[in-house]
């Protein structure tokens, strides 16, 4: 694996400031309760721009000036770092992190004012962190207030988010190697998950399982909330308890992924508890596994999610009207929204550096994103069947079903990251008959 060229991507960044500097904070600790804090978790922008894990930095990018980057870091403190870690400091920062230039954190209201000049605007997160902009926006505003400076000292603000968000649409390879590797660690713990499934355990100790296998695997742990659901609980599409006895002839709804290297893989299953399928949860099962396959035609360069999306659609609609839940015609179904009712989600986002990454959707003229190679998404397709739906067959009701793989574009196709982890019917019957302690 070639280490990720950071420097590289700082300079794509300072190519579409054009006269605007950027500034872009660390992640902080965030306390959890009293003097108890969180895991800490990078911010994910500047973990792009950066490579850096270190909290309570900052980046600020300079398109004009004979230095571009520059980083200000916690100073070295042999005290605190008894305490809360070691830090890298200065110049060990400046070397692993190929910066023109890094200061102490307590140089940052000196120097910034200085990097402003020469630049008629700023590039910030406007939304996440009011403290530092409102100080940024006074430092910059109190610069050159009767304009004699006689060069451009910045008066706009502008969104810094939205340039490197787009920047991390497209994955180079060592990203795609991150997510292979936090998708292979996935695969073993939903296999553990299949394995382990009885009515002797509960949702909580699979849940547990899959966290430990994850870590066992290299993974720094969940990429998000998982979602272990038996029975109807599945009906609930962010259900998180976790915490139910699992029941002999009920289905298991499991969404969970591993974080890897801060890369995220995001995937879903629905097996048996008992390890065989019953024939409307076969039944279920196969239109779900129908759709996700339709989405998959779909995924290649010059398509984009909203084809995946109505693939899926489409073969929702002809499940419903094949299992008479609906008695529309498929196009009445897809062109009243009926088969909302029993899909209320999409069938896709892009992930990467965030389970849901933030990347454009739509381009500058509103139209869906086209696909191109490196880009990386879901497929999930899913249908639920509430508990009090009435108009239903009550065979139906608080049956759930989700497939879901994450979705990498290639030159002409696409590779599904997660194909490994079983879906087809008998792969997952097998699973869920092998013995949970081969992945312990």
């Amino acid at each position: 694996m070639e280490s990720t060229n950071y420097k590289s991507r700082r300079i794509a960044t300072i190519s579409k400031l054009k006269d605007g500097i950027a500034i872009l904070p660390a992640a902080t600790h965030m306390t959890r309760s009293n003097d108890t804090e969180f895991d800490f978790r990078q911010n994910s922008n500047f973990k792009y721009l950066t490579g850096s894990n270190e909290p309570d930095s900052i980046l600020v990018l300079t398109p004009h000036g004979k230095k571009k980057d520059h980083l200000f870091v916690r100073p070295k403190d042999r005290m605190q770092e008894i305490w809360a870690g070691r830090r890298l400091g200065v110049e060990k920062s400046k070397d692993i992190f190929e910066m023109d230039e890094v200061y102490t954190l307590d140089q940052f209201d000196e120097i910034l004012p200085e990097l402003m000049k020469g630049h008629s605007e700023v590039f910030i997160d406007l939304n996440n962190d009011s403290t530092l902009f409102n100080k940024v926006k006074k430092m910059a505003m109190g610069l050159d207030p009767r304009n004699r400076l006689k060069m451009p000292t910045p008066k706009a603000f502008r969104h810094l988010n939205a340039i490197v968000e787009k920047q991390r649409l497209i994955k180079d390879q060592n990203e795609i190697l991150l997510m292979k590797k936090a998708a292979a660690a996935t695969n073993k713990a939903h296999r553990a998950a299949m394995a382990m499934a009885s009515s002797a355990h509960t949702e909580a100790d699979l849940h547990n399982v899959m966290n430990y296998v994850f870590k066992k695997h290299g993974a720094s742990g969940e990429a998000y909330g998982s979602i272990v659901a038996g029975g109807d609980n599945g009906t609930i599409l962010h259900y998180v308890e976790n915490n139910a006895q699992l029941i002999d002839g009920e289905t298991l709804l499991i969404d969970a992924g591993s974080e890897y290297g801060t890369y995220a893989s995001d995937v879903t299953r629905t097996f048996p508890i008992n390890g065989k399928f019953s024939t409307i949860q076969k039944e279920i099962y196969e239109v779900v596994l129908r759709a996700m396959k339709a989405s998959f035609s779909k995924a290649s360069p010059g398509n984009s999610l909203e084809d995946v999306h109505m693939a899926s659609v489409k073969e929702l609609s002809v499940g419903l009207k094949e299992l008479g839940i609906l008695k529309q015609s498929v196009d009445e179904i897809i062109e009243e929204s009926l088969f909302r009712e029993f899909y209320p989600h999409g069938t896709s986002h892009w992930i990467g550096l965030d389970v849901h990454d933030q990347n454009p959707y739509l381009d500058k003229n509103f139209d869906p994103i086209k696909f191109q190679k490196g880009m990386c998404f879901t497929i999930e397709p899913g249908l639920y069947f509430q508990k009090d739906n009435v108009n239903i067959p009550e065979h139906f009701r608080g049956l759930a079903v989700r497939i879901e793989d994450d979705i990498l574009i290639t030159e002409s196709s696409h590779d599904n990251l997660t194909a490994m982890i079983p879906k087809e019917i008998k792969e997952v019957e097998a699973a869920c008959q092998e013995d949970y302690k081969q992945f312990l």
